[in-house]
């Protein structure tokens, strides 16, 4: 069973759908216009927090790129003695608290007294400054990058982050510039000269930025790997490069390439450990680094998802208030609904004076009131007329069937007609398309020698027809007994007919008397169809009938006898234009050429199967389709002894 839904519960439903959609639309425009505001605003700290960094990275950069450039123009000038080479690497140390380390490589063989090797290098261990000669056959220093690199390049060279074992024994990143001597009035390459800055150092200075809770920065090498990292199995262990394939990021690698080709992005990435993040990077100038700052998504986004959640439990305390709001006044509003609901059910059941809710707004639900009023003064009165008219269609209904039993009692339908007049075998079918039809037919015996049979067709249909027609019945009756001839009957029916007929209405008559004993038909056709004659041999053929017109028209038109000889077994069928004009739904007419097909198969057949076959016949072809107009057919068959 389909549970119905009150009025006021699918306006409250509709209500707050549509209400809850359109928060749930300012909630998704708030967030979006929201988030690319946090997003910005970030983008810009994280700008203005990596040109910081870069700055005081710099400054600790820029002057230690100073200081091999001043040794490589002491060396020029003038070389020191290898006792001086040291008190230069110790001076170095002591005016640069950012230096870890300083070498003066010499080229293999410089001086020969030394050996192959010659490096004086000078580091710091806490407080104190240790100085050593490197370079032995496990130490082959000018095979390393920072030697070999700026020494081929013959320019000045940041050397990828290493782990120098046998120097300093730490992770280092050596600034390197090549130095030359003045020999024989030439200028030859003498060596390189470094200085070495502890990647810890710069791990301090890039860890002091603090980016929400989990939020870094970080600097990675011109190949990608970690420089610095808050987790120290990162730094000097894996590049941006591996690392995008090993979590399968992509756009980790992009990043690199961008970093390559000097370009700065802030873009958004996601690592399964970390999940998604916002990270901006650049490059540092001419140092070949990068820095990159870390915004984590959650914590970037924390104070929208606050805000947002605030939103949330507002708007839902609002829909519970409005929901409240709206509950009541809808079904204040409904209520009266509810109540003509009721009367209406009632006025349905024929209460129309049930007392209508009282109304006091000056609203819809007023002009509601006064419409369920007006339709009940309507409905009554629509039920007393319909009373009355229905009273006076019964009456006129059964006024009209016992004029068609009158009409059909004036109509002979005994078959046999005339059990002692074997002479003559007789079926007819009068058949009306209303109440009372404007067909006839009739047939009687005038005296022993002379057999009457006629069939008419009255214009117009309906009470008008049924009275012409039994006017012009009546009439044939009582002109018969006098009458001489088939023209004499004719000839008076119409004079009579004709006169005051001021409705101009007319009667199709075809009539006929049969000289029993001779089996000379003599005939008048007055305007209506050709009969059929159907002989004993077979032969089916219309009669040959000259142009007349029909009854009632001209009072002193005169009709004029034809006869034709029967025989034994001759058979006449004769019928009204409701036979052969009986149509379909298609407005598809019977026809002369089915209704000859008819009588042609069942020629052989006695008059009533011959009458029953037709009639089947054209109930077929219609198929239902409502009658338009009366039906009559009668079949008469001569059969002397």
């Amino acid at each position: 069973m389909v549970r119905k839904r009150k009025l006021s519960f699918l306006i409250i439903t509709r209500v707050l759908l549509i209400t809850i959609s359109l928060f749930v639309l300012i909630l998704s425009i708030y967030s979006y216009y929201n988030r690319n505001i946090i997003r910005e605003a970030a983008r810009e700290n994280a700008i203005q927090l990596a040109g910081s960094l870069t700055g005081k990275i710099e400054q600790i950069l820029i002057p230690m790129e100073k200081i091999p450039q001043m040794v490589s123009n002491v060396i020029e000038l003038e070389l020191p003695d290898k006792d001086a080479l040291f008190d230069v690497l110790e001076t170095i140390l002591i005016n640069n608290e950012e230096v870890y380390g300083a070498i003066i490589a010499f080229e293999p063989d410089f001086f020969p007294e030394e050996g192959r090797y010659f490096a004086p290098y000078a580091y710091k261990d806490e407080d104190s400054i240790y100085t050593l000669v490197l370079g032995s056959t496990d130490y082959e220093y000018f095979y390393m990058d920072w030697y070999q690199i700026p020494a081929t390049l013959n320019e000045p060279y940041w050397s990828e982050p290493y782990y120098d074992e046998g120097g300093g024994n730490i992770i280092m990143s050596t600034y390197s510039k090549p130095f030359y001597i003045r020999q024989d009035g030439e200028r030859r390459f003498a060596g390189i000269a470094t200085v070495d800055v502890d990647m810890h150092y710069l791990t301090k200075i890039v860890s002091e930025v603090q980016i929400f809770d989990t939020g870094y920065a970080f600097l990675i090498s011109r190949n990608g790997v970690a420089l610095t990292h808050p987790d120290a199995t990162q730094i000097m262990n894996e590049s941006i490069f591996s690392a995008s394939s090993d979590w399968g990021e992509p756009i980790l690698r992009e990043i690199g390439r961008e970093l390559r080709e000097g370009k700065s992005n802030f873009r958004e990435y996601n690592l399964g450990r970390e999940g998604k993040n916002w990270i901006y990077y650049t490059n540092l100038p001419g140092s070949r680094y990068s820095i990159g700052v870390v915004y984590p998504n959650a914590e970037m986004y924390a104070s929208l998802r606050s805000m947002n959640i605030m939103l949330i439990l507002l708007i839902i305390a609002g829909l519970g208030i409005l929901t409240a709001a709206v509950v009541r006044n809808v079904n204040q509003l409904a209520a009266p609904v509810s109540q003509f609901t009721h009367s209406a059910l009632l006025i349905a059941e024929g209460d129309f004076n049930v007392q209508l809710p009282v109304v006091n707004t000056k609203d819809e639900m007023q002009e509601l009131r006064k419409a369920f009023s007006y339709m009940q003064d309507q409905l009554a009165k629509y039920i007393e007329n319909l009373k009355e008219t229905t009273a006076a269609k019964e009456k006129i209904e059964s006024e009209l069937r016992i004029a068609r039993e009158i009409q059909l009692s004036m109509i002979p339908n005994t078959f046999p007609p005339f059990p002692e007049m074997p002479q003559v075998d007789l079926y007819a079918l009068l058949k009306s398309a209303k109440e009372v039809g404007g067909d006839l037919y009739d047939f009687f015996a005038i005296d022993e020698e002379r057999f009457c049979f006629a069939i008419g067709d009255v214009s117009g249909k309906g009470v008008p027809a049924s009275l012409f027609m039994a006017v012009t019945r009546t009439l044939l009756r009582s002109i018969a007994d006098k009458a001489k001839s088939a023209s004499n009957i004719a000839n008076t029916l119409n004079s009579s007919l004709a006169i005051n007929n001021e409705s101009c209405m007319f009667v199709t008559f075809f009539m006929g008397i049969i000289y029993l004993k001779t089996g000379e038909l003599q005939y008048v056709n007055a305007g209506h169809n050709p009969p059929v004659m159907i002989r004993i041999n077979g032969q089916v053929n219309m009669f040959e009938t000259s142009g007349t017109i029909p009854l009632g028209l001209y009072e002193d038109y005169k009709y004029v006898d034809k006869s034709v000889m029967l025989h034994k077994g001759d058979k006449l069928f004769i019928y009204t234009d409701g036979v052969n004009e009986s149509e379909n739904k298609n407005a598809k007419l019977f026809g002369d050429k089915n209704m000859l097909d008819v009588i042609i198969k069942y020629k052989t057949e006695n008059p009533r199967v011959l009458i029953q076959s037709m009639a089947a016949a054209i109930e077929s072809h219609v198929s239902g389709f409502p009658q338009s107009d009366d039906i009559t057919m009668m079949v008469m068959e001569y059969k002397p002894s």
